[in-house]
């Protein structure tokens, strides 16, 4: 056997020993399948063979520990180098679910979406919506565009020729097969499930822009509307259908004192009562904590507790947060709402400078929301629900706008933001630029839409040049 052969099975050895050493059994078995590595070499019986003569196989440790001695301020000064974090704080991975980035995972390309879509289009948003079956992308030009995942079609709705303005926010009302659009002058507007305009069924939620809206199944024929504009009002309205009449009332609103930024709901169907409880949670600009609301029982808006991401009590605003999201990786189904966990926590993206910062924070398991709260007593802030604040790769400036998703098949967060699309390692903290397929380079560009379908096997995002790709995530 050559030099070379001889110096590849030793390492190959050497990795292999390590692995099984280490309890590394799944890893040690890829390993072995594509090294074609003998098993029995591993064995101490074998330790001794006419490759490696008489020699105790040494560990790979003690080589790399004796390569570090040597060379110890040459290692030490590119150690320095390997992460942007220092060492990150202890976290429960089993309790919130926390696992490695899945570097298994493929992303393909499926489609080039402007061969089909209407071409020289900047679309601001997109949505999966009906079991994944379409894709709902609304344009700057004031067009909304309905994709059928299945059969590769689109058709074009003129939605400028009914709605003055451009529509920002679109979706589907639960599994009712009702769908909805919100333009720029507040309103909220019902299509059918052919995508045709209810004539009776617009009303005006807000005076200025929605920049946020949430849907919850109330019952089969009944949903709460979560939502917040420009007039920094954060709305719950009711929308059910009465003798197959759609009827929308307003129940409550809470002034904000400044825009929101961000909104979340969660599910708890642990309730005795054996009604949903749903908690809100709001981020707004300047203002560095963590809002939660309760609808209480009266159906309105209760303002039960704050979370703070900074442990300085008297001051409430030290950077702005620019998206959040809940990840405890369960999804329900048909709607943008999440269920509670066991335990589950929110990301946060911030708006920290040149480079973003990601603060990972515990939701207090406290869904069941006193009544006594609506007499107007002060709402207790939580200082000790911060897990984890770490430093990210991904550039931004006062105008960027990042994009939070989700994706339970990676166990991690893929961020959309000015330079494309990045993973992030929750585990240990790592940000990368994502591996994107040679046809889809324009991903490299500013991201102005994103969305992972329900099934998680797609990603769907739309750049500040006027390309609009979809993925497909394999293992």
């Amino acid at each position: 056997m050559d030099g070379d052969c001889t110096s590849r099975f030793y390492t190959n050895l050497l990795i292999a020993k390590y692995l099984k050493h280490n309890g590394l059994e799944d890893s040690l078995a890829a390993f072995i399948k594509e090294t074609a590595l003998p098993f029995s070499a591993l064995e101490e019986s074998k330790r001794s063979n006419s490759i490696v003569g008489e020699v105790p196989l040494e560990s790979l440790q003690s080589i790399i520990q004796d390569r570090i001695c040597y060379k110890k301020s040459s290692f030490q000064d590119r150690f320095k180098t390997l992460s942007v974090n220092d060492d990150l704080a202890p976290i429960d991975n089993a309790k919130y679910g926390i696992e490695p980035w899945n570097y298994n995972l493929k992303f393909s390309l499926d489609l080039n979406l402007n061969k089909i879509l209407p071409k020289d289009t900047l679309f601001i948003s997109a949505k999966f919506i009906d079991d994944d079956k379409y894709l709902l992308l609304s344009s700057a030009a004031g067009e909304l565009t309905i994709y059928d995942v299945e059969r590769t079609t689109s058709k074009v709705l003129k939605v400028n020729e009914v709605v003055k303005g451009i529509v920002k926010l679109c979706g589907s009302i639960g599994s009712s097969g009702y769908h909805y659009v919100c333009p720029m002058n507040g309103s909220f507007y019902l299509l059918n499930k052919n995508f045709e305009f209810i004539t009776d069924a617009v009303w005006k939620i807000h005076s200025r822009m929605i920049t946020h809206i949430k849907i919850c199944t109330f019952t089969e024929s009944s949903w709460f509307i979560i939502s917040s504009g420009m007039d920094n009002l954060l709305k719950l309205s009711f929308l059910e259908v009465q003798d197959g009449k759609l009827l929308l009332k307003q129940l409550s609103e809470i002034k904000l004192a400044s825009n929101c930024t961000s909104l979340n709901v969660i599910a708890n169907d642990g309730n005795n009562d054996g009604h949903t409880k749903f908690s809100v949670f709001l981020t707004r600009a300047e203002f560095t904590h963590i809002a939660c609301y309760a609808i209480s029982d009266s159906k309105s808006l209760v303002h039960s507790y704050n979370i703070a991401l900074n442990n300085t009590e008297f001051s409430t605003y030290a950077f702005n947060i620019r998206d959040a999201i809940v990840a405890d990786f369960v999804h329900s189904d048909g709607e943008d709402v999440i269920k509670q966990a066991q335990s589950s926590m929110l990301v946060v993206a911030t708006s920290h400078k040149p480079y973003m910062r990601l603060i990972l924070v515990e939701i207090p398991m406290e869904m069941d929301h006193s009544e006594s709260m609506e007499s107007g007593a002060t709402p207790k802030t939580y200082y000790d629900k911060v897990l984890r604040n770490f430093a990210t790769e991904i550039s931004q400036d006062d105008f960027s706008l990042p994009i939070l998703q989700k994706l339970k098949t990676s166990n991690g967060i893929l961020v959309g933001n000015d330079g494309g699309m990045y993973s992030i390692d929750l585990m240990n903290g790592d940000s990368r630029i994502l591996k994107i397929p040679d046809g889809a380079k324009s991903l490299r560009n500013r991201i102005k839409c994103m969305d992972v379908s329900g099934d998680q096997m797609r990603v769907v995002a739309g750049t500040s040049n006027k390309y609009m790709y979809m993925l497909n995530i394999t293992k």
